[in-house]
């Protein structure tokens, strides 16, 4: 089983500063050196970017291995970086620019923000090269806050029903739980960066946390 455990500058949210696929990992530019190191887990390149002067991937990104959506607010030169990357990129804009909070993905399939305006979700989608389907998890309308989606499974808000993890299933075409981490905080993608082939979680996770979610994205 590959995971591990790492903070930023001792914040266990690790998932604030990084978003990962099976192509790469985009970090905060300005993570400390250690939680940058420990990213290389993930077995992919870790890329240093910010979004509009911000380092928060997590917030600001939805990615996979096709493509990202990014906020209206980046730069061209922050844009070209991931153009550089061989990836799709969409820019949102406003209040809709956190993608991060907005979108999960694999590489199957994409779930949304019920809210969000028709012409993004098209956006979202040709970028990312799957179908995005919008729905609400665990009765939160940011679906990207609540879930973290890989190619073989995703992890999600200890709220989500029965009913939605049958939906996020066939959305995301991998099998999935609900989940904590970091002792009790139920927006498991602020709390970790994975990717089909390893996670890491943030120090404040306890055992079973960290158990719950390898069984939920099928690290074995």
């Amino acid at each position: 089983m590959q995971l591990s455990k790492a903070a930023n500058f001792g914040n266990p949210h690790i998932g604030l500063f990084c978003r990962a696929s099976d192509r790469l990992v985009v970090a905060d530019a300005s993570a400390s050196p250690k939680f940058i190191s420990s990213l290389s887990l993930l077995g992919v390149p870790v890329h240093l970017a910010t979004f509009g002067g911000s380092g928060l991937a997590g917030i600001h990104a939805a990615m996979n291995s096709n493509g990202i959506v990014l906020p209206g607010f980046c730069s061209k030169e922050e844009i070209a970086l991931f153009e550089s990357k061989g990836l799709n990129v969409a820019a949102f804009p406003g209040k809709c620019s956190a993608a991060g909070n907005n979108i999960a993905a694999n590489d199957f399939g994409a779930v949304a923000n019920p809210s969000l305006p028709s012409e993004l979700v098209r956006l979202a989608s040709d970028a990312l090269g799957v179908e995005v389907a919008q729905m609400a998890v665990g009765k939160y309308q940011t679906s990207g806050s609540a879930v973290l989606a890989t190619n073989r499974g995703f992890a999600c808000h200890n709220r989500a029903t029965e009913e939605e993890l049958k939906e996020l299933q066939s959305i995301l075409r991998v099998g999935g739980k609900n989940c904590t981490l970091n002792a009790g905080v139920p927006f498991v993608p602020i709390c970790a960066a994975a990717n089909s082939r390893a996670a890491i979680v943030g120090e404040s996770s306890t055992g079973f946390e960290a158990g719950r979610l390898a069984e939920a994205l099928s690290l074995f």
